[in-house]
């Protein structure tokens, strides 16, 4: 992986504060929760035979499931994560935007 920093945000009213770290093969995810029963929280994700950019779009759904806004199939609006080859590659075709 190639982040060499942390990034921390706050989101939602409930203040959970997300710190994501490099590490060796993947990363860390460590949520700290804004509230006093609330324990911090520390996720690994490694990568796996997929690869880097697979193991990354697994963790983003992770983030998304369980501390992104609340979605089903009949929302007005849903997040997307997935992997499509970058837009000057051969295998690249234009409907798959979304």
């Amino acid at each position: 992986m190639h982040l060499d920093e942390a990034w921390i945000c706050q989101i939602r009213p409930s203040k959970m504060k997300f710190e994501i770290r490099h590490a060796q093969n993947g990363v860390i995810l460590r949520v700290e929760h804004d509230y006093p029963e609330g324990e911090t929280e520390e996720i690994c994700y490694q990568e796996t035979e997929g690869g880097e950019i697979e193991a990354f779009a697994d963790f983003l759904c992770y983030l998304n499931e369980n501390y992104g806004p609340s979605q089903s199939r009949y929302s007005p609006k849903r997040i997307y994560i997935r992997i499509q080859p970058g837009d000057k590659h051969p295998d690249y075709k234009e409907d798959q935007s979304i």
